[in-house]
């Protein structure tokens, strides 16, 4: 990394420092309790002189020493810059406390308002320390340590993580004022928002990401279309025939297909078995309520992948390599994004009727009436849900393909030869 990288780095990161603090005293000025990492710190600065900027340096203090005892060795040096950052980021939030003063809505509609708005707050200064992606506060980087010794997804540590401050929180409250204290339905809210408005934030900073690492700064060599390998990938409904024609279409084209053949790669890659893979790939829940709680948006995702999200950055890297390495056909796994920027890649959505689809799932892939209909739905939904959680985009827009075929009025002889045209016209 560059000297200058690394400090427009630490000038975001910094940025996201102040932000953060700002949001967590919105947040508790809004009176409704605080955030989960700051209910302990907060509970107790009511019952003592100290403020809650030095409480939470405290608090961030024994988390790196949690860090300490279950990492032991692998602590490595750069994770004590925590220290530093601990005392700007308390010196922030008594700063923000101070500045906020003014803050103290008493009618309950705009305490909730003030609520979210601190919710927003804290998810865009989270979003600029991603961005800046030099060090994990200690809150953070204690359930990072946590979850690779229990060798738990971080977004299940991170749910046991909270909880678990706010529990002790109510503990505290309880012995020093005989009541709960600091941690009311706030805490609750912020614990499910926050993330959500980090997610939305990280995918508006793109064009920060770039300043950042300065991409522009670095020299590239200019490509053309002819040093890239011809690549057709093939997005289709259930039922759509959308695996037949892109199997046919490699046939006749004399490319090499990959579909279920990407399982075993990413498998054996990854030292998984192959009905893991088969079984979680694009089987993310749908639920709102497991993507604000288990989903984790509010640190760099290298340092907090699920197993859904390494699932994906193993396939991602799969199938780059198998475009590099030769004219290929692929199906589904987000290709065509993950492909954006091949040049000679040709982008395909296949769809059909549903009497068309539910004909197909019945006769050639041998599902019962009553199965074959819940499939249709149920697969498609799935399938959705994957693309717009790793690509911000809807899955059957037609605007994200080169071409669009319906194969109920097509056929699957007559999609086949329609798509082999458009190819030889574009990627010839």
């Amino acid at each position: 990394m560059s000297r200058q990288e690394l400090l427009r780095r630490y000038l975001v990161f910094l940025l996201g420092l102040y932000v953060n603090a700002l949001g967590i005293s919105f947040i508790i000025k809004a009176g409704l309790g605080s955030s989960p990492i700051s209910s302990v710190p907060y509970t107790v600065s009511l019952g003592t002189p100290l403020t809650l900027g030095m409480l939470t340096f405290v608090l961030n203090v024994l988390l790196v020493i949690g860090q300490i005892l279950l990492l032991g060795k692998d602590f490595k040096k750069e994770q004590w810059l925590q220290l530093p950052i601990t005392v700007v980021f308390s010196a922030c939030i008594d700063l923000s406390m101070w500045s906020l003063g003014f803050v103290h809505p008493t009618d309950y509609f705009w305490q909730i308002v003030a609520l979210l708005v601190g919710c927003a707050i804290l998810g865009f200064g989270v979003s600029l320390e991603v961005v800046g992606n030099v060090v994990m506060l200690g809150g953070e980087a204690f359930v990072s340590a946590l979850s690779r010794v229990t060798k738990k997804e971080f977004g299940l540590m991170k749910v046991c993580f909270d909880t678990s401050l706010m529990l002790l929180a109510c503990l505290i409250s309880l012995l020093m004022f005989g009541s709960i204290e600091g941690v009311r339905e706030g805490t609750v809210i912020a614990a499910l928002l926050v993330g959500f408005f980090a997610r939305v934030f990280n995918r508006r900073l793109n064009g920060l990401r770039r300043w950042v690492s300065a991409e522009d700064d670095i020299p590239r060599p200019r490509r053309t279309s002819t040093d890239e390998y011809p690549v057709i990938t093939i997005a289709r409904e259930y039922g759509s025939g959308g695996r037949e024609i892109g199997r046919r279409v490699a046939k006749d084209l004399g490319f090499a297909f990959y579909d279920k053949e990407l399982i075993d790669l990413v498998a054996q890659e990854n030292h998984l078995k192959p009905d893991v893979v088969e079984r979680k790939e694009q089987n993310l829940s749908s639920t709102l309520l497991y993507e604000l709680v288990m989903q984790d948006f509010t640190v760099p995702i290298e340092r907090s992948l699920s197993f859904d999200d390494a699932l994906f950055v193993a396939q991602s890297r799969v199938i780059r390599r198998l475009a590099a390495q030769g004219p290929c056909v692929i199906v589904g796994r987000c290709a065509d994004y993950v492909l954006q920027d091949h040049r000679r890649c040709f982008n395909v959505f296949i769809h059909a009727s549903t009497d068309a689809k539910f004909d197909r799932a019945v006769t050639e892939y041998r599902d019962s009436g009553g199965e074959a209909m819940d499939k249709l739905r149920r697969v498609d939904k799935a399938r959705a849900g994957h693309y717009r959680a790793y690509t911000g985009r809807t899955w059957n827009d037609a605007t994200n393909y080169d071409l669009t075929l319906d194969s109920s009025f097509w056929g699957i002889e007559g999609s086949c030869r329609l798509l082999e045209e458009a190819v030889k016209e574009k990627l010839a």
